[in-house]
This record gives structure tokens, C-alpha cells and sequence, in this order.
């Protein structure tokens, strides 16, 4: 018993040697591999920094001779900055192939190929819009200024993005659309500085005089202001309804003088008042009256019930 405990001392002493001597060999191979690898890791260093002044040159090159062409100036940036990644990408992997020579650009595409499809998947939508605003910047189908209609929404083009093109609304608010909208879906385009349409409809009764309050109409169009006088204002006469004699008003408005809005507002207003001089009654939508006609008839029958 008392011979095992006096080998202990010994044991330990030797197993902490052998402790000592691995970690000592461990640090000499590293060091040694780290030194070994050091011709490799300059080479790849150098590789890396002639791509990258390659990327520099490639991208002064591209913005000069695109400078001639009608390419947005957007798209020259972003195409500039693509050709400086693309080739930077190359160079980084040209260098892991020199620093790791066991490094095969085939093995990455391999392992990353089902996370490859899960991001592009996941990202569609960024994706869509990126493209559809490159098509859009370069094919130019409308421009900064024009006049849109695209879905439920309008507005003058303030600003086209490589994501996104924003919308400025008659009332003031800013729309920001997805480009992947406005190139898959319908446009409506009014070019910049050009006259917009708008429309005005009210209903008549039957025994008031068409001609004259149509006469009425259209001086109260050429007297307001903001209303052009190119293309003519015209009024004409489009159903005959239950709500009375249906009367479509069509103007034209220079939207780069005047507020749409504001105008709108000044015709309604204006043509209002000479209806109540003429003592023309204008009849509310044709629904409400049909509404309210269906009211009368369930109290004229409720009340000839009760009195039966």
C-alpha cells in the first residue's frame, strides 16, 4: 500500500511531461504549417489585389464609354458596381484556391445549391422588382413628370428607383410601387406637361331645359380658372335614368399650373351655383333615391296595414 502511494508523485510528474510535449509539438507543427503556408497566403494577398485594381480599371472603363449612350444614370451605377463585384467574387475565390489548394469552386456550388434555391425562392419578389426596375430604366416607358394610372392608384412619376417607382397623388400623398407592379400590370401614361382629362356627371330632372343648362355649363367651364380652353370643354347628355337626365361634363386641366383637385373643386362649386340661379335641381346618385323610394313604399304599406 504504502509502495503504490509513493509511485503516485512519479506518475504525475511523467504524465505532465507528456502533457508538456504534445502541446509543445502541437504549437511547433502550427507554427511550422503557419510558415509553410505563408508563401500561399502572399501570393493569394497579391492575386487579390490585382483583381481588385482589375474591378477598378473594368469599372472606369464601363462609366467612361457608357457616358456616350442614353443609359440611365442609375443603371450606369448599378451595372458599374455589378462588374466591380463579379469580378472581385473571381478574384476571392482565385485566391482560396492558392491558399487552400484542396478549395474547388465546383465543391461550393455543389454544397450550396439547395440553399441557393431556398434564398432565391424566399427573395423572388426582391428579385422581381430589381429586374423589372432595370427593364424600366432602360427601356424609359414613362419618365420623371408623367402622369400615371397603374391598378386603383394615379399620380405624377416623382422619382424611379432600381426597387421601386414613387407616385405623387392630386391630394399631396406619396405612393411608393413595387416596379414588379408597374411592369406587369396595365399602364395608363400621360406624358409630362400634358393637359389631364377630367369628368363631372349630375343628374337633371326631366322638366328642366337640357339645352340651356347645358349652355349654362359651359360658360361656367370657360370662366373658371384652370380650366384650358385646348381641347374644348364639352357636356354632353349620356342616359336618361330614374334619378333624371344624366349629364356627363368633360374638361381639361394643365396639371403643371394647376392643382387637379382645385379645379375639380372650382367646376363643382361654380356649376352648383348656377344650377340654384336657374332653379335647376341637380338629383343625388340614382341608388339613394332607389333607396329611399323602397323606404316610402315599406311605410306606405306598413301604414295602409296598420289602418286596415
Amino acid at each position: 500500500m504504502f509502495l503504490q502511494n509513493s509511485n503516485t508523485p512519479t506518475k504525475v510528474i511523467e504524465s505532465a511531461s507528456q502533457v508538456t510535449n504534445v502541446a509543445y509539438s502541437s504549437v511547433d507543427n502550427l507554427v511550422k504549417s503557419v510558415i509553410e503556408q505563408l508563401p500561399y497566403v502572399a501570393s493569394g494577398i497579391v492575386v487579390l489585389a490585382f483583381f481588385w485594381l482589375i474591378s477598378k480599371i473594368f469599372k472606369s472603363v464601363f462609366w467612361a464609354t457608357s457616358k456616350r449612350t442614353r443609359l440611365d444614370n442609375r443603371l450606369r451605377i448599378l451595372f458599374s458596381r455589378l462588374i466591380g463585384v463579379l469580378i472581385l467574387v473571381l478574384g476571392v475565390f482565385t485566391a482560396l484556391t492558392i491558399i487552400i489548394p484542396s478549395f474547388r469552386f465546383g465543391d461550393l456550388v455543389a454544397g450550396l445549391g439547395f440553399t441557393s434555391f431556398v434564398v432565391g425562392f424566399a427573395a423572388k419578389d426582391i428579385l422581381n422588382n430589381l429586374f423589372s426596375g432595370v427593364l424600366i430604366l432602360w427601356k424609359e416607358p414613362f419618365k420623371i413628370g408623367d402622369y400615371i394610372f397603374v391598378k386603383d392608384k394615379q399620380g405624377k412619376v416623382e422619382y424611379i428607383g432600381v426597387r421601386a417607382t414613387t407616385l405623387r397623388m392630386d391630394d399631396g400623398e406619396k405612393i411608393l410601387m413595387p416596379n414588379g407592379d408597374m411592369y406587369s400590370q396595365p399602364l395608363m401614361i400621360r406624358g409630362a406637361g400634358s393637359e389631364r382629362r377630367r369628368k363631372l356627371q349630375i343628374s337633371i330632372g326631366y322638366d328642366s331645359d337640357v339645352e340651356k343648362t347645358k349652355s349654362s355649363i359651359l360658360s361656367v367651364l370657360r370662366e373658371t380658372e384652370g380650366v384650358v380652353a385646348e381641347p374644348k370643354p364639352t357636356v354632353y347628355v349620356t342616359d336618361l335614368s330614374a334619378a333624371g337626365v344624366n349629364v356627363s361634363i368633360y374638361f381639361w386641366i394643365d396639371t403643371n399650373k394647376n392643382s387637379p383637385l382645385d379645379v375639380f373643386d372650382r367646376v363643382a362649386t361654380n356649376i352648383k351655383k348656377v344650377m340654384n340661379k336657374a332653379n335647376v335641381e341637380i338629383y343625388p346618385p340614382s341608388q339613394i333615391v332607389v333607396q329611399d323610394a323602397k323606404v316610402e313604399l315599406m311605410t306606405e304599406n306598413q301604414n295602409g296595414k296598420d289602418g286596415f
